[in-house]
This record gives structure tokens, sequence and C-alpha cells, in this order.
């Protein structure tokens, strides 16, 4: 093994040869949207939640 993938030499390598970058993988979510209080904007740690963790308004029903 080249051990390229530690140092982002594999990144480099893929670049260089025009090919296209590796997927990641794993991530956030595509929508955070049912996580978001509609009163104060903040993101919630849970979805569906009941209550908003910073200003305690209740959740939207959908």
């Amino acid at each position: 093994m080249s051990g390229t993938a530690r140092d982002g030499g594999e990144e480099r390598e893929r670049e260089r040869e025009g090919r296209a970058p590796a997927d990641p993988e794993g991530g956030d979510a595509a929508c955070w949207l049912d996580r978001v209080c509609a009163a104060c904007g903040a993101i919630q740690d849970a979805a569906p939640f009941g209550r908003c963790a910073r200003c305690g308004a209740e959740a939207e029903a959908d």
C-alpha cells in the first residue's frame, strides 16, 4: 500500500490525471428542514421534535 490516502496524495493524483474526486463516505442528510424551528430558525438535535430547545416554541404540524 502506498499510503497516499492518508496524506491526501490520492486526491492530488486524481486531479493531475483529470479524474473526478472520490465520493466522500457518509455525511449529513440532504435536507434538515424537519429539524428547523419555524419560530427562531434553530436546528434541533432530533427530528421530529416537540418543542424548540432554544425558544420553547412547539413544532409545526405537517
